[in-house]
């Protein structure tokens, strides 16, 4: 059963998700880490953050770069892993990548098998229901074409970061206006940026994780 921490922004509860929830084993936790989200940017300081955090929680990471890996080269990268952590950035080009490499077919056997997964920002809406209403946050034109927007599913709900509004980027008033232009169409999930939605047990719940 698909166990997943969805973040927007603040990462504090993965370190108790990924350590009660891990497979048993010896030694810190195997993370694998997709920056796939920031292929397009010339730097991604937020990354560089999340690295120095996760690895401050006694976690072993990891590179998965999903810009060249696919077939055989991917299922080796990704064996024996405890979790993925999906990064922050363009959700579309997120979105293009796990394609293209094939992570998005992988990904559900690997789950069913136990691994973890973790997605902040794009990484976390990537894995609802689809990513369209993101283009209003993201955009789209920027990241290569998409046949589709949807996302891989692991949750019946379309994952809205940012939703406090507490970052420039994305004020409240853009916040809304998303919520305005697709809440008709898409079943909505708000994460502000000190909470998280965790998917376990068959159940999804918004729970804190401040930024650490």
């Amino acid at each position: 059963m698909t166990s997943a921490l969805l973040l927007s922004a603040g990462l504090g509860a993965v370190p108790g998700f990924v350590h009660e929830r891990r497979r048993p084993g010896p030694g810190a936790p195997r993370v694998g880490f997709v920056a796939a989200a920031t292929s397009i940017y010339p730097s991604a300081p937020w990354v560089d953050a999340d690295r120095e955090a996760l690895t401050s929680f006694g976690l072993d990471l990891v590179e998965v770069d999903l810009t060249v890996l696919s077939g055989d080269g991917l299922t080796a990268a990704v064996a024996g892993l405890d979790a993925l952590y999906l990064a922050g950035g363009n959700t579309f080009a997120l979105l293009h990548h796990l394609r293209r490499s094939g992570l998005d077919r992988l990904l559900p056997g690997l789950l069913d098998d136990g691994l973890l997964y973790l997605g902040a920002s794009a990484g976390a809406a990537v894995a609802g229901l689809d990513v369209e209403p993101l283009s209003l946050m993201d955009d789209p034109a920027e990241a290569p074409p998409l046949e589709s927007t949807r996302g891989l599913g692991l949750v019946d709900l379309v994952l809205l970061p940012h939703a406090d509004g507490m970052l420039p980027p994305y004020p409240s008033s853009l916040v809304e206006r998303i919520v305005s232009t697709y809440g008709d169409r898409f079943p909505i999930q708000r994460i502000d940026d000190d909470q998280a939605l965790l998917v376990a047990d068959g159940t999804a719940q918004v729970v804190h994780s401040a930024t650490v």
